[in-house]
């Protein structure tokens, strides 16, 4: 088998997503494509971001014959209407943050907004008037939940139809800085794998299979990615979100761990298999970064054979790149201490109005 392939998108994750088919023995021609386009069809597309998920396209792509990985619109409201995926986690026993009335005034406590806000509509609260000037600021629907406190870990894994293949836990930084009231932001940087302990694993084997039972039992009829985070609270894991996409960042550290073919993976249901010690992404943005980012940096780049940049914000222009959006560059590597080798590199990146975080490290 040797399949033409889309990946739909043109971010950094859907860069690394290529990158994987490409060098890929299941793979005869691999491209990047960012519209609903109907010539010249491809055997599979594979989704990245959640936008063209939520917007149905999985589901038009799948009437054309196209064979597809992601999840159809049905269940892609699993991300979207995040009230709607609290009540399919009650429903399934899987534990969850409670709601509290909207004019709850218990802090901390978390806002949500209702919809699609990639990765920026959530917010941790610490009192009213910053309550206040979130929700504002958002100018949404919302809702408020509990407050859980403990370590995060995002665990994405790929439903075939029929059983659930899990990735490796990963941890994502989320926070603009090391400041907690700073803004969240689509992810700051991330590493892999996340050490757990065997009670941690256990507890984690049972969510997943709950979430298993779950999809089966509300019919899932997809070929797609379901992103859970997890929080670690009251000995247990909870359920924060669900994203129905590989995350960005973590999407890619985990295809840069992994030991064997990821089209073996999702096609022919191989278990992943990964390499040793940590594998890590640390994000460059533009200042002004999540609200108002600076575009038009012009970036040079310093040579280094281990490190992979995935370009996402960036625009080429007469043989030059310049900065083109908010995050920029997904730099990434391995080995024992992958943080070390990237904030070297990220130092030596000439970007005018470049901004990173330096306090990411394994833990």
């Amino acid at each position: 088998m040797s399949l033409d392939i889309w990946v739909y998108g043109s971010g950094a994750r859907e860069r690394a997503i290529f990158e994987s088919c490409e060098k890929s023995p299941l793979c005869k021609s691999v491209k990047l494509v960012n519209e609903f386009c109907v010539e010249n069809l491809p055997d599979l597309i594979i989704f990245g971001p959640e936008q063209p998920i939520c917007d149905g396209l999985v589901d038009k792509y799948l009437k054309l014959g196209v064979q597809c990985i992601g999840v159809n619109h049905k269940f892609s409201r699993l991300e979207s209407s995040k009230l709607l995926a609290k009540s399919f986690m009650v429903k399934y026993g899987i534990k969850c943050a409670k709601l509290l009335p909207v004019e709850s005034n218990v802090f901390p406590q978390v806002v949500k907004a209702v919809g699609l806000f990639k990765g920026k509509g959530v917010k941790v609260v610490y009192n009213q008037e910053q309550k206040n000037e979130f929700t504002r600021k958002l100018n949404a629907r919302y809702f408020i939940e509990e407050y859980l406190d403990g370590d995060e870990i995002s665990l994405m894994s790929y439903f075939d139809g029929k059983k659930l293949i899990n990735f490796c836990p990963a941890r994502d930084f989320k926070r603009l800085n090391d400041d907690i009231n700073s803004p969240n932001t689509g992810g700051m940087g991330a590493y892999c794998p996340v050490d757990l302990t065997d009670f941690q694993l256990n507890k984690l084997n049972a969510y997943l299979l709950k979430l298993q039972t779950a999809l089966i039992s509300e019919g899932a009829d997809f070929k797609g990615f379901i992103y859970s985070g997890l929080i670690w609270a009251n000995d247990d894991w909870y359920v924060l979100e669900y994203n129905v996409r590989l995350g960005d960042p973590e999407c890619q550290v985990i295809l840069n761990h992994l030991k064997n073919d990821f089209l073996s993976i999702i096609l022919n249901g191989e278990v992943p298999q990964y390499n040793s010690g940590y594998s890590a992404c640390l994000t460059i943005a533009s200042k002004g970064y999540p609200d108002n980012p600076l575009k038009g940096d012009e970036i040079i780049l310093p040579k280094c054979d281990d490190i992979k940049v995935y370009f996402a914000g960036v625009k080429e222009q007469n043989g030059k790149l310049y900065s083109n959006g908010g995050r920029v560059l997904s730099l990434c590597t391995s080995g024992k201490n992958p943080f070390e080798k990237l904030y070297d590199f990220a130092d030596k990146i000439q970007m005018q109005n470049k901004i990173f975080r330096n306090d990411i490290n394994i833990s």
